[in-house]
């Protein structure tokens, strides 16, 4: 008896220790903003999230123009938003949803239609000022904001 009661705690209590392992998901929402149209503007310039922890950011575009959303590395939203720029010249770039390659890119939208919704998940593992931007031609000066990455408590 003791030699198969001895698995199950080790079975029970590894189940424990995997699910506080799991990381937290948080939900955060954010949209273009849709009045007046044409805005180019992401309704909040700045949005938070807690560092090691899932994020399932949540896109609206009630705008009359398509946009897509893209989270990149710190310090680096003019250099992936000249690469942006650079794809005006890209015959597919529609077909790669006006997102440049780039290692600086944590993670991106396909192009979001007026109305549309998307859902991009991702994991941030530092603190630190992540820019938020829109590629879709000429909106990235206008359209970005920052995700704001805190330590974990």
């Amino acid at each position: 008896m003791k030699t198969l009661l001895i698995p199950i705690i080790l079975t029970v209590t590894s189940l424990f220790v995997l699910a506080e392992e799991k990381p937290k998901l948080q939900k955060i929402e954010l949209s273009a903003v849709g009045n007046p149209p044409g805005t180019m503007k992401f309704a909040k310039t700045e949005i938070k999230a807690t560092a090691g922890s899932k994020i399932e950011l949540t896109f609206k575009n009630p705008d009359v123009l398509q946009h897509n959303i893209l989270i990149l590395k710190p310090g680096t939203k003019d250099k992936v938003g000249a690469l942006a720029d650079a794809m005006l010249t890209d015959p597919d770039a529609m077909k790669k949803n006006y997102v440049p390659k780039s290692s600086d890119i944590i993670a991106a939208s396909k192009l979001v239609n007026p109305g549309g919704t998307e859902k991009i998940v991702f994991t941030i593992k530092e603190s630190g000022d992540y820019p938020i931007i829109c590629t879709f031609p000429g909106h990235w000066r206008l359209m970005n904001g920052i995700l704001k990455i805190t330590k974990s408590e």
